[in-house]
């Protein structure tokens, strides 16, 4: 068994650990079916993940009104609270990856409102190794802000140098550059390898079992 390369790894949620975009896309058609519009395409839907719910409701519903929005993110939240696990499943290989980093710690950073992401962690059985869950709600920023991703560090009393952000998306990229952090891109998730290389992650992971070569 190797040493791990960091004290401390921190995930992102959707398109990292997890394959929502089916859960996703379905909660978000719900809210265009409530407008009387017709439903978009699974890609469609993934390319608006990423930001937090309220940003993924403003890109279903282009042009609508605050007010609408405000309704819209509502409708999406009660749907999706008891249907966020219909589809949703661990991405082949990355339960071997959580057990193979077995004497770090582990946190969740999504952009996800917390309540859901743990719910996720939780019916797919893998909440025990997180020692943290931030969500999109937990604190007053979000990714790419550096934020949350320093509170992360000094509620695990972690220095920046040997944490590692690991994700899917450019915010995560960015978060962690901000933050002072080593990052790793993921490119199995919602964002084109294209563009996540542009950004110049630390490392870049085609498949989750790639993510054990942290393994010194």
């Amino acid at each position: 068994m190797g040493v791990n390369a960091y004290d401390l790894f921190i995930f992102d949620l959707d398109g990292t650990l997890v394959d929502s975009q089916q859960d996703l896309t379905a909660a978000a058609n719900q809210v265009r079916i409530g407008q009387k519009l017709p439903a978009l395409t699974l890609s469609t839907i993934r390319s608006f993940v990423g930001n937090g719910v309220r940003i993924l409701i403003e890109r279903t519903l282009p042009g609508a009104a605050a007010k609408t929005v405000d309704e819209a993110v509502r409708r999406f939240k009660t749907y999706y609270a008891d249907h966020l696990l219909d589809n949703t499943t661990l991405y082949p290989g990355i339960e071997k990856v959580i057990k193979g980093l077995k004497g770090a710690r582990l946190a969740v950073l999504t952009n996800k409102p917390e309540q859901f992401a743990r719910n996720i962690l939780r019916g797919l059985s893998i909440d025990s190794y997180f020692s943290v869950v931030y969500g999109g709600d937990t604190g007053p920023k979000r990714k790419p802000d550096p934020a949350p991703l320093i509170a992360i560090l000094n509620a695990l009393n972690v220095r920046s140098e040997s944490a590692i952000m690991i994700g899917d998306g450019i915010n995560d990229i960015l978060a962690a550059k901000a933050a002072g952090i080593p990052c790793a891109a993921v490119g199995y998730g919602y964002t084109e390898k294209e563009e996540l290389v542009k950004h110049r992650p630390d490392y870049f992971f085609d498949a989750p079992e790639d993510i054990l070569s942290l393994i010194e």
